[in-house]
């Protein structure tokens, strides 16, 4: 009988493959799948990533869509990795590594908890009230060490944590940061 509801999922991942022209893909046994290549769901009007998805040796587009998670998505994507034009207020669920660029723009996303471990070429936030943080220092290499720091929650900043950050970086400290609600 288990072995039969296998089975059934997994066909049940070939129709939705078929349904969104993924192509080249193995399933795992966690029936999570591989794509040699590119996934394209952008503008599908998604409430949520339909499979869940392991590794994508190309790009992933899910961009224009309703997502209010990444839950789902790739753990790592050989390109670039789009969400832009979603939902999202948080990066997690979303990949570990992007081996491109990283866009996340016009979304309500606060800060960055749950980004990337690594990202190869650049971080896109344009229009996400992080937008107004990530200005501040524009180096990638620094989220792990902010997100350490954990100044920032929800729609606050601890002042003292984040100066401490921009510190440690060799940037100057600030007195606020627009969009946030600052706490001394």
């Amino acid at each position: 009988m288990k072995y039969l509801k296998i089975f059934e999922n997994f066909e049940d991942i070939h129709e939705i493959c078929k349904k969104y022209r993924i192509k080249n893909y193995t399933i795992n046994n966690d029936g999570s799948i591989d794509v040699y290549g590119d996934v394209m769901l952008k503008g599908y009007s998604l409430v949520e990533i339909p499979i869940n998805f392991h590794h994508v040796s190309g790009y992933f587009d899910c961009e224009y869509n309703n997502l209010t998670t990444l839950k789902g998505s790739p753990k790592s994507v050989g390109g670039n990795f789009y969400c832009d034009w979603n939902y999202l207020t948080k990066l997690e669920g979303g990949p570990q590594s992007v081996g491109g660029s990283f866009w996340c723009e016009y979304n309500y996303i606060t800060s960055f908890e749950g980004s990337p471990n690594h990202v190869g070429d650049n971080f896109h936030c344009v229009s996400n009230p992080i937008e107004n943080i990530w200005k501040l220092f524009q180096d990638y290499s620094k989220v792990e060490l902010l997100n350490d720091l954990d100044p920032i929650r929800d729609g606050d900043i601890l002042m003292d944590r984040f100066n401490t950050f921009l510190s440690m970086i060799g940037e100057d400290e600030v007195l606020s940061v627009k969009g946030y609600n600052c706490i001394n």
